[in-house]
């Protein structure tokens, strides 16, 4: 039996590192991905006239006040779908980004590789993470853990994101609305496709292909050229020398929906995030019942010992 607890918990170390890669996106680090086949249906003429940006202004600039005006609403539910390769992780919640990202998520991995080896940690193939400044807290619920009434929460620190990620702690980098215009705007080629309706909403559609070897900081614009260098970085570190990316923007300039599609080393990945219900509450408090990766590393050792 210990020497068999032993096995599992090496697993699931070894899966929790490709599971914090996998979250990363871009964002994986850089790497995102999404195509996006949006539902597409004519908005009234009225509510698609309010959606589009005002008259002689280039698609950028409108985006650029797209960035401040998201970026004011600091927080809102979420709904995203990231596929890479075989993993497919299906999330919703509740994300802010006011000081540093922090999030309230529930991550189904029904139908994924990952799903199994993560269950004698999580319990079942739905696991609750938590996204702190800091910190990413990962609820447990598995026999591993729970048998004798063990902590509720895995937790790793920014730093130990970083070892497990190759380098990046932008775990949520994928689903930040600000920075995935951003991301849309330093590719420095915008084009405004037009009005949508999109999760019920009338919508302005705006699309862009970004090149690695092309990113570039845009004079004026809300994107620094340390954020295009991350960009770029993100993007090389996954092997992405392109990405197709897509925002839907409202009336009141908030993004209902980003898509981002690219090839990567692991395999094509898109990911598809919708927002609503901006300025929700995001996490109540920070988890004190918990365990480290060391934690776990002696669990396994102590299943060998046994």
């Amino acid at each position: 039996m210990a020497g068999t607890q032993k096995a599992a918990v090496a697993v699931v170390l070894a899966a929790l590192a490709l599971t914090a890669t996998a979250c990363d996106n871009n964002d994986s680090g850089g790497k995102n991905a999404a195509p996006a086949a949006p539902t597409t249906a004519a908005a009234a003429t009225t509510a698609a006239t309010q959606a589009a940006p005002p008259a002689k202004v280039s698609p950028a600039v409108f985006l650029e006040q797209v960035t401040k005006k998201t970026g004011a609403a600091k927080s809102a539910k979420i709904a995203e779908e990231i596929t890479v390769g075989q993993l497919t992780m299906k999330g919703q919640g509740a994300m802010g980004w006011s000081d540093g990202l922090e999030a309230d998520l529930t991550m189904d991995l029904t139908g994924s590789p990952m799903a199994k080896v993560l269950e004698p940690l999580t319990g079942g193939p739905k696991v609750h993470y938590l996204y702190t400044p800091d910190a990413m807290y990962m609820g447990l619920g598995g026999e591993l853990v729970q048998g004798g009434g063990g902590p509720r929460w895995l937790r790793y620190t920014k730093e130990e994101m970083s070892k497990t990620s190759g380098g990046s702690t932008d775990q949520l980098q994928s689903a930040d609305p600000v920075e995935g215009v951003r991301t849309l705007i330093a590719g420095g080629k915008v084009t405004e496709v037009g009005p949508e309706t999109v999760n019920g909403k009338a919508t302005t559609h705006y699309s862009g292909e970004i090149a690695a070897a092309d990113l570039i900081k845009a004079s004026g614009q809300s994107v620094t050229q340390e954020q295009a260098d991350r960009i770029k970085q993100n993007l090389d570190k996954a092997g992405v020398t392109s990405e197709q990316v897509d925002v839907w923007v409202d009336a009141d300039q908030l993004v209902v929906k980003r898509t981002e599609q690219a090839d990567t080393k692991a395999g094509p990945m898109n990911v598809s995030v919708s927002y609503s219900d901006y300025g929700t509450p995001v996490i109540a408090a920070t988890p004190v019942d918990f365990i480290t990766p060391a934690d776990l590393a002696k669990l396994a050792q102590g299943g060998a010992d046994g």
